[in-house]
């Protein structure tokens, strides 16, 4: 196992930050339930119950006596207790020898990254907290998570980067394989074979990526595949992503399928199409340290709505990285699933890696496009090549 020292630093200006003196982290079982911040920390999970407890300058694993030697050998790891009879007897020492005034706990009702925390481990931690003799105020780590695992360093990025060059690259070359009767299905699969083939994985479940939407009569959202012909006369959209290394990419990317009778695609769904290709271009533009996530989706949201178009539902952007939703901030309105202050009103900070992805519907299908970009010193760039015109489609 390893911890990410490259974190750690991130680990310990957030706490600060946010008047934290300790973060406290709990499981047992990890693989059967997941905590999600363990990934993003280094190579870690949880067999047997184990706590983990940040202060502002220094990593405290407790740990059964299976596991004590193991952990003394991470890199990282200030000190290691062992628990000769019950966690929680070990956990109240170390708590008592701290005294921590605010503790941090990964619960949390609007960010699943940061609601790793059981109910069943939350009951038995309250009864530790119940014999101390100042019990701490229990506060989200919420806060501390959205940097930690928001804070993409540079390495961290450049694997992101390869997945979206890669996954762009896979779907500028669909046109080469299209043929008169292809179905969602053959896409699909062919976006599936060219990555497995390359060693990359699906950045979300294999099953629902990618999302291949040929016909405008067909329900979108995160489901299935529906097997449907691509519609000479009509856009096709794919959503997709590829894996490696432990980090992924999110892309959209817009294709129009030529009649018999075209050379190119209608004016209608080119002005669709240009009006979110510069809404992304604009809203990136905006984006920089210390700007928020709705004034963000404000700038896109009004060119399109401004154009006559309706306003999408769904927010502008998510993190991408760690996963494909990555938690923390994110680019939204003030939709009541999206109007928390700590999701659209926290300023971005440099090394957040985000999605942006305005969509059109129209006669014709979805206009979407989404783009991957990361927040610098200076502003935001692509991670990838951007698309800038319809990928069009002669059916063979």
């Amino acid at each position: 196992m390893k911890l990410n020292k490259e974190k750690l630093p991130i680990i310990y200006e957030a706490m600060a930050k946010n008047d934290a003196d300790a973060w406290l982290i709990m499981g047992r079982e990890t693989i059967m339930k997941s905590e999600p911040v363990l990934p993003v920390l280094g190579d870690l999970s949880f067999i047997i119950a184990t706590t983990l407890v940040f202060t502002r300058d220094k990593c405290i694993a407790i740990v059964s006596p299976l596991d004590v030697e193991a952990y003394k050998t991470i890199d990282g790891v200030d000190e290691v207790w062992e628990y000769p009879g019950t966690m929680e007897d070990t956990i109240f020492e170390v708590l008592s020898g701290l005294k921590p005034r605010r503790l941090a706990l990964d619960i949390c009702s609007s960010d699943a990254s940061a609601d790793g925390l059981t109910v069943g481990m939350y009951r038995r931690l309250q009864r530790v907290l119940d014999r101390l003799e100042t019990p701490p105020e229990v506060i989200s780590a919420f806060p501390i998570l959205s940097e930690v695992r928001g804070r993409k360093t540079p390495s961290q990025i450049e694997k992101i980067r390869d997945c979206a060059v890669q996954a762009d690259k896979y779907l500028r070359s669909l046109p080469e394989i299209c043929h008169e009767g292809m179905t969602s299905l053959e896409v699909f699969n062919y976006l599936h074979e060219i990555a497995y083939k390359d060693g990359y994985t699906m950045s979300w479940a294999a099953s629902q990526c990618p999302s291949v939407a040929c016909d405008p009569n067909v329900p979108q959202g995160h489901s299935g595949l529906i097997d449907t012909p691509l519609v000479k006369g009509c856009t096709v959209n794919i959503d997709y992503g590829v894996r490696k290394n432990g980090y992924c990419s999110d892309l959209q990317r817009m294709y129009y399928v030529l009649k018999d009778d075209e050379d190119d695609a209608p004016d209608d769904v080119k002005k669709a199409f240009y009006l979110v290709r510069d809404a992304i271009d604009a809203a990136r533009r905006f984006m920089k340290p210390g700007v928020t996530g709705f004034q963000v989706d404000q700038i896109a949201r009004h060119m399109i709505v401004d154009e006559g178009f309706d306003s999408w539902n769904a927010a502008l952007g998510h993190q991408v990285g760690h996963d494909t939703h990555d938690g923390g901030t994110i680019l939204a309105n003030r939709r009541p699933r999206y109007n928390r202050t700590e999701l659209i009103d926290t300023p971005l900070q440099v090394g957040n890696v985000f999605t942006i992805e305005p969509g059109i519907e129209i006669p014709q299908g979805r206009i979407g496009i989404e783009e991957d970009v990361v927040i610098t010193e200076n502003g935001t760039e692509f991670l990838c090549p951007r698309q800038e015109e319809l990928i069009l489609i002669r059916l063979k």
